[in-house]
């Protein structure tokens, strides 16, 4: 990945995040041989996310082509610009007592919400690491979080996989957070106050994926 700096017209400037593949397939249902190049299955992601209003990076470009050397895929997206990890802003916000509730709920809200609106719109991210759970804490009292890097992301149509294993790989990865904001995250993803017996027992099932041990990820081919 390279970061550019593009002058603008008006004397400002753009930061874009420009990421390039060579020979990375993805095998699909309508592609079972041949494949098609990863970076193309994001790019519709992306498009997919945006049109369903999940908040996701701005695209700039996307092209692909054939060569001699094999599939190439160049993709280009705008910077996030004050944007953290969620695993940064849970050691420098979640943590930190200078921070009021209100804010530190805010802050869980907005990213319960985010990942909430990428399953609804059926996707799955797959990788779904504190690093790719990004939040801007430019205005304390207005978190904005955003979701990034779908690689691996897929259509998922049956809500509790998409659920359980996003959540489950949030939750492992991010450390040092008490149960109670961990529950507090989760019913935020509900948009509920209180669980019931359907939201204890998809609780029951995150945490036990959780605690699984890390698998290996799996390459996307290149040939």
């Amino acid at each position: 990945m390279n970061r550019l700096v593009l002058d603008m017209p008006d004397g400002g400037q753009l930061g874009l995040f420009l990421k390039r593949q060579q020979n990375y397939i993805r095998r699909t249902f309508l592609h079972p041989f041949s494949g098609v190049a990863t970076f193309s299955c994001e790019y519709k992601t992306i498009s997919h996310l945006r049109d369903h209003g999940v908040p996701v990076p701005t695209l700039v470009f996307f092209d692909q082509k054939s060569s001699t050397e094999g599939a190439q895929a160049i993709l280009m997206t705008e910077e996030l610009l004050g944007y953290r990890s969620a695993d940064r802003m849970a050691a420098e916000v979640l943590l930190n007592p200078a921070y009021t509730r209100k804010q530190k709920q805010a802050v869980i809200t907005c990213a319960a919400k985010a990942v909430r609106s990428l399953h609804d719109a059926r996707v799955q991210h797959r990788a779904l690491h504190s690093k790719h759970l990004l939040v801007n804490m430019v205005n304390p009292d207005a978190p904005k979080a955003v979701i990034i890097d779908f690689e691996k992301a897929r259509i998922k149509l049956f809500p509790l996989s998409r659920t359980r294993r996003d959540l489950a790989t949030l939750n492992r990865d991010i450390g040092g957070l008490s149960r109670t904001t961990r529950l507090y995250f989760f019913k935020q993803y509900l948009g509920i106050e209180k669980l019931g017996f359907w939201s204890k027992l998809l609780c029951r099932l995150v945490i036990s994926r959780s605690r699984k041990p890390k698998r290996q990820p799996r390459q996307e081919v290149a040939v």
